[in-house]
């Protein structure tokens, strides 16, 4: 059964403000501590939040209005077209960061040679994060503003009906969007699991725990955003990739369509992730959950006797704490 709209409202609307909480703490810790601002590793992890705190006050909000009231927030074809570019930009950005996050890390972790002049961090790392905002942004622009549509706005229809125009133009009638989202899927598993295998190989190679625990660290980092998206992605692109390939619509159409619709948690979900996955910013948080507590607790004061006995025996060792 496709879950009605109304249910749907309240799905979305649910986390959402605690989403946009955590996105804008996440940021704040990110970029207002220098070394964790300038540690590359983090870029991606930065502009990602931002493109999600861009979709959530955006089109997460126009959506939710939308599940509630089965029509447009304004009904304008101008607001119809800004709707299908940020909603499409937003979300098309958020999974070619994640997939390129995923990718990057094999460069950090095991071609980290690719990094060491501004020459190849430029090559390597900035203009691969800039691509993953200008492709999308440049792409949806030409498809939406520049490409003819001769579908009527629908104010009854999510996103006034405009997405539909990629699939009866002519000159785009060879693209299909969720082949996009394909290919990101099986590009980021792929990515991700493989990582994790070279960093286990790699652990019991070298035996050096400091290394271990700095690709750990990477690892952890990578692994809880992209196992999201993998839950929430892979099964209905899975579905969508059988369809494409002979499978009856009418096979799983439900399911298809309620998993499309929990595809919206990967946005919702993503600054949960990126928050757990930050050495350092749970203790944070529960600081300034508990710090009500701080200015009340009193803890004992520990003496201790400081004697030569405690300090030296005739063994010339340490047995004593000081």
């Amino acid at each position: 059964m496709v879950i009605p709209s109304y249910i749907r409202f309240w799905i979305l609307l649910a986390p959402l403000a605690p989403s946009i909480i955590i996105t804008i703490f996440v940021l704040y810790h990110l970029l207002k501590n220098r070394v964790l601002r300038s540690a590359v590793n983090n870029h991606v992890i930065i502009v990602l939040l931002f493109v999600v705190l861009v979709e959530e006050l955006t089109g997460t909000v126009w959506n939710i209005y939308f599940f509630r009231n089965n029509i447009s927030p304004l009904l304008t074809p101008t607001f119809c077209y800004a709707w299908v570019y940020l909603d499409t930009v937003a979300t098309v950005s958020t999974y070619i960061l994640i997939t390129w996050a995923a990718i990057e890390r094999h460069i950090l972790i095991f071609h980290s040679n690719l990094l060491i002049t501004r020459k190849k961090r430029l090559i390597f790392h900035y203009l691969p994060i800039i691509f993953c905002i200008l492709y999308p942004m440049t792409f949806y622009f030409v498809v939406f503003f520049l490409v003819p549509c001769d579908l009527p706005l629908s104010y009854t229809i999510r996103q006034c009906g405009r997405y539909a125009c990629i699939l009866s133009s002519p000159k785009m009638g060879l693209y299909d969007g969720l082949v996009h989202y394909v290919l990101l899927a099986f590009v980021t598993v792929i990515f991700s699991v493989s990582l994790f295998l070279r960093v286990l190989h790699q652990k019991y190679q070298t035996h050096r725990r400091v290394i271990w625990r700095n690709y750990r660290k990477m690892a952890w980092q990578l692994f809880l955003i992209a196992l999201l998206y993998t839950v929430l992605q892979l099964p209905p692109m899975l579905l969508y990739a059988a369809y494409s390939a002979g499978l009856s619509r009418t096979v799983g159409s439900d399911y298809f369509s309620n998993s499309l619709f929990f595809s919206f948690y990967i946005v919702l979900l993503t600054p949960f992730a990126c928050a757990a996955s930050l050495p350092g910013l749970r203790t944070k948080c529960r600081d300034a959950l508990l710090f009500w507590r701080r200015g009340h607790t009193i803890r004992p004061v520990q003496v201790v006797a400081v004697t030569p006995a405690n300090v030296q025996q005739g063994d010339g060792n340490a047995t004593g704490r000081i």
